[in-house]
């Protein structure tokens, strides 16, 4: 007891020196937040509330998903298999079209995360097995084959073609495959299929009916092979990544296909998106990348999608980012890593001295320290019910500032002498109350006069999650001056929020792309 009493003295001084070395940051971590859920008022109210440069950020920067992102993506698809207590997965996966634009995404997502798999492909390159769907007479034993004589019992299939003669041969192969799949074994069957929306579009156009009959024709077979909780469709609308652009098949490369998705997924060109008929609402809804298309494929290979059979636009998104929780550490031989609570405490209060004196700059080592801490979360915490959770919370670390909020951090630490007598930032805060409701409150001042922003969100159990980690985090409101703002109910949109670490003195957040929000308590 003297010795973690000491232990805590020393974490809550060198919490209280981080948190003067933050006082500059935390404004700027705050703002990354909100701005994710103010997309409807950048033009309204920000301009207002934060300066012009809010809205050079707004379209510049909005959900940029830094590399640090992109590998919390996919170490949250580091699944737990409940025959696997070590917290690494059972699994094996057989990837129908693992040499393609879609499934060589999904080979490499499961080699980053040492899921072991097995590929095949029609030519047979890169590695793969050769494996043509469309011409064997009998495929489906040849499929089952494969899976029984490799072990695999999960099957993704990205096999499919676009505006081609065999389009409709090609895309229902893989309902030939799920029937093989159940023959050899398989107890899990992934399938990128198309948006509802897209493939309506696709049966009013000749020259792509086959396409959509295809499609159709696949997803129903796989519903016939496997029960409701043992496979998962993904219908993306349209498929972005790499580095080159295409017409036959389409393609887009990164950068502009991630433009795309957030200019598009903004809430008032989605609801207008939403209103219009055939080719123009099916244009304006948002692409999605293959790298988060393939997180999502590998996740619901290993049951991470819970109930949802079926995952479009933002229910992908959340799917690829989902993050299972581990109770314990383990060695390789299976023991705990730790023989005491004393001493996972132990090792808990030293990743939080190291991570409190780093500083705000130490981004790339605090990832580390953050993935280690939410490792020894004990199992027995459940942070969505905990009382702790409540409170008022100080932003202190995000992820890597893009162009925009390099902006930010550019007027904030050295602002512009014009601004002086008309806009300060006086203070940025997050107030937690009763477990259910989040306020953020951007205290600010404009020509002298008192003018808080406050945005205000509820939070929803999520059914699915049985660690007691993940909300739902709804939209409700916005506040400017006391006044609340008009809001139609169509913006007011749910997003996943993971806790997932909690304790007296921080706590550490990852909103529906995995990226990271670190948070000390205002005590």
């Amino acid at each position: 007891s003297t010795i973690h009493q000491k232990d805590q003295q020393s974490t809550d001084t060198q919490l209280t020196d981080y948190r003067i070395i933050s006082q500059r940051k935390r404004p700027i971590s705050s703002i990354i937040y909100i701005m994710r859920w103010l997309r409807p008022f950048h033009l309204s109210v920000l301009v207002f509330a934060v300066g012009a440069s809010e809205v050079c950020f707004a379209f510049s920067s909005l959900e940029r998903r830094s590399s640090i992102t992109y590998r919390y993506t996919h170490s949250a698809a580091a699944a737990t298999s409940s025959s696997d207590p070590s917290g690494g997965s059972s699994t094996k996966v057989l990837v129908l079209g693992g040499s393609g634009f879609l499934g060589s995404a999904v080979c490499t997502t499961l080699s980053d995360l040492g899921i072991p798999y097995v590929s095949t492909s029609t030519s047979g390159r890169d590695d793969s097995t050769p494996l043509d769907l469309t011409q064997e007479a009998d495929v489906e034993l040849k499929v089952a084959d494969v899976i029984a004589k490799n072990g695999c019992n999960a099957v993704i299939s990205t096999v499919g073609s676009i505006n081609t003669p065999d389009d409709e041969v090609i895309n229902a192969a893989s309902g030939k495959a799920a029937i093989a799949a159940r023959m050899g074994g398989a107890t899990r069957f992934v399938f990128i299929g198309n948006a509802p929306r897209v493939r309506e579009l696709s049966k009013s156009l000749p020259f792509l009916k086959g396409y959509a009959a295809g499609k159709e024709e696949a997803e129903a077979k796989i519903r016939d092979a496997f029960g409701p909780s043992d496979y998962c469709i993904i219908q993306p609308t349209f498929i972005y990544g790499g580095e080159d652009f295409g017409i036959n098949p389409p393609r887009v490369e990164s950068s502009v296909g991630q433009a795309a998705e957030e200019f598009l997924g903004l809430y008032p060109l989605q609801a207008v998106a939403e209103a219009l008929p055939g080719i123009l609402g099916v244009a304006l809804s948002p692409p999605v990348s293959r790298e988060r298309v393939a997180s999502a494929a590998v996740n619901a290979a290993l049951g991470l999608n819970g109930d949802m059979v079926t995952l479009e636009g933002p229910d992908i998104v959340a799917v690829a980012s989902r993050r299972p929780s581990k109770s314990m550490l383990m060695k390789g031989d299976g023991s705990a890593v730790f023989d005491s609570d004393e001493a996972a405490w132990e090792k808990r209060q030293d990743l939080k001295r190291r991570l409190f004196a780093l500083g705000p700059e130490g981004q790339e080592e605090a990832v580390v320290i953050m993935e280690e801490l939410e490792d020894l979360r004990p199992s027995s915490v459940r942070p969505i019910e905990d009382p702790t959770l409540n409170g008022r919370w100080d932003f202190v670390f995000d992820v890597e500032p893009d162009i925009g909020t390099g902006i930010i951090r550019t007027l904030l630490e050295e602002p512009p002498p014009i601004l002086g007598p008309i806009f300060n930032l006086n203070d940025v805060r997050m107030e937690i109350e009763n477990s259910r409701t989040i306020r953020i409150v951007v205290a600010t001042s404009v020509l002298g006069q008192d003018c808080d922003l406050v945005l205000t969100t509820s939070l929803l159990p999520d059914e699915s999650d049985v660690a007691g980690t993940t909300v739902l985090e709804r939209f409700e409101g916005i506040e400017l001056g006391g006044n609340k703002l008009p809001v139609p109910d169509s913006w007011k949109r749910c997003r996943p929020l993971e806790i997932s670490f909690l304790d007296e003195d921080m706590l550490i957040a990852r909103g529906n792309g995995g990226e990271p929000h670190f948070l000390m308590r205002d005590k």
